[in-house]
């Protein structure tokens, strides 16, 4: 059995074992260029939590297994990738033709080459990793001084090595991140629903001159504004991600399997609210919200600007709403949502702009219905609940 096919039938499995344990049941039982182990081991990747990514990036720092250093590398290139990089997988082994790790892209934009590196114990070549650039700069486009080079290590004390960069003639080409900083950028992604938050997390990953600090500044305003705006949407609407007893954890673990079966996928968390298939064919943001006793509606839900405007943005897109619990969900199509959202009541951002639209649905006796056209009107929506 796949791992892929392991993790949709028994999360257990993969969660239960040591990384190790997976890369030798997994194909050939060894990672290789090119073969079933790390087709296999790279598609699960996509697949698993980011808890599990940590899980596995501390196990290759700590227990050095057998081939260790190409799971990092994988496991690394994975991270770029759920930062919002268009990523390409180098080689296991440098030959004459290649010899890069991972090959992180802005989507239409810049491009850093990226490298892994477990210690910098040893002498690292940097002669060797600018010549990748121009293997990769015919593809891209691009010269090959205009590729970066970002060095992902896993030593705490780089000390010596950040000598030897300062010293060269890349110094203004190569930067250097920690393993646990570059897991930390995910979590911070995941954590906030603001896509430009997600540009400048990766803006950040280039070369700075950091003489002018307003960059830094940018990425950590925008953070505490997301915070900031997440807070005073839950205050108005009261919308919470659980049940009253429960945290809102517990509800997330509770509603995404029964989304998962839905959708006949795994579903990755990609910011706070919203999740997608591996693949990203499919992303879904996900809300809940308690049954409200007073007013005209039962219940109500938030749509974030920055939200509405990164679903509209997917070809394939979804809005799941729970309903009192994690029992009753609806998952209206944003094909079907979008050409309502005008006609929601809304709430200023401190510009005067919209912060938030008020989605509200209302139980009948048939099933429920969504508040339309400023709730003086409710459009049935009971064929999208989710069934038992």
């Amino acid at each position: 059995m796949a791992l892929l096919d392991l993790w949709n039938a028994d999360r257990q499995q993969i969660t239960g074992k040591r990384i190790d344990q997976l890369i030798a049941f997994a194909g050939e039982g060894r990672l290789r260029d090119g073969n079933t182990t790390s087709e296999e081991f790279r598609t699960l990747l996509k697949a698993v939590s980011s808890d599990v990514i940590g899980q596995w990036l501390n196990e290759c720092l700590e227990n050095r297994f057998t081939d260790f250093g190409f799971v990092l590398q994988d496991t690394v290139n994975e991270v770029g990738r759920r930062l919002g990089f268009d990523v390409t997988h180098g080689v296991y082994r440098s030959h004459s033709n290649e010899g890069y790790d991972g090959l992180w892209r802005i989507p239409g934009g810049r491009a850093i080459l990226a490298e892994s590196k477990s210690s910098t114990s040893y002498s690292i070549a940097l002669n060797r990793i600018s010549e990748y650039r121009k293997q990769v700069a015919p593809q891209l486009g691009l010269r090959p001084e205009d590729i970066s080079i970002l060095i992902v290590v896993g030593t705490e004390d780089t000390s010596e090595f950040e000598a030897q960069v300062r010293g060269s003639r890349f110094a203004w080409d190569i930067r250097i991140l920690g393993v646990q900083a570059l897991y930390r950028l995910l979590k911070l992604k995941e954590a906030l629903d603001d896509p430009k938050v997600e540009r400048q997390i990766q803006e950040i990953l280039f070369p700075q001159e950091f003489t002018r600090l307003d960059r830094i500044i940018d990425l950590v305003f925008a953070t505490a504004e997301d915070a900031q705006d997440f807070e005073s949407t839950e205050e108005e609407v009261e919308v919470d991600d659980s049940a009253p007893e429960k945290p809102r954890a517990n509800f997330h673990a509770a509603i995404l399997p029964r989304l998962e079966k839905h959708f006949g996928q795994p579903l990755v968390k990609r910011s706070r609210s919203q999740w997608a298939t591996p693949d990203d064919a499919s992303l879904v943001s996900c809300q809940v919200s308690k049954h409200f006793d007073k007013g005209n509606a039962d219940f109500w839900f938030g749509l974030k600007r920055t939200s509405r405007e990164t679903l509209q943005k997917h070809k394939n897109a979804f809005c799941a709403f729970g309903l009192g619990s994690p029992d009753r969900v609806v998952v209206l199509p944003m094909s079907f949502l979008a050409p309502h959202v005008d006609s929601f009541f809304t709430s200023p951002d401190k510009e005067g702009g919209i912060l938030h639209w008020h989605v509200r649905f209302v139980n009948t006796n048939t099933g429920v219905a969504m508040l339309v056209d400023r709730d003086r009107k409710q459009l049935d929506v009971t064929k999208y609940l989710l069934k038992e």
